[in-house]
């Protein structure tokens, strides 16, 4: 795999877990509002989480479709 496309999927892997991380602490908050509220921050942490796992998703499908030279070397720790 060649190197710039290598530190684009781990910039893309990188906002999908920072993503993720939002909407965990989206829901936390979340839990502490009264419903109308809490409906509003749930939903915004929903979109956050939809957007991670399909950036996660996607950046999947490419290393796959490239092969498995070096793909585990360059996967984050965020699954």
């Amino acid at each position: 795999m060649q190197q710039p496309l290598k530190e684009i999927l781990t910039l893309a892997e990188s906002n999908a877990k920072w993503l993720d991380d939002a909407a965990h602490h989206f829901e936390q908050f979340a839990a502490q509002l009264h419903d109308v509220e809490k409906a509003k921050w749930e939903l915004l942490a929903a979109v956050y989480r939809e957007k991670a796992q399909a950036i996660q998703s996607e950046t999947a499908k490419v290393r796959a479709g490239l092969g498995s030279d070096g793909a585990s070397e360059l996967r984050l720790e965020n699954t």
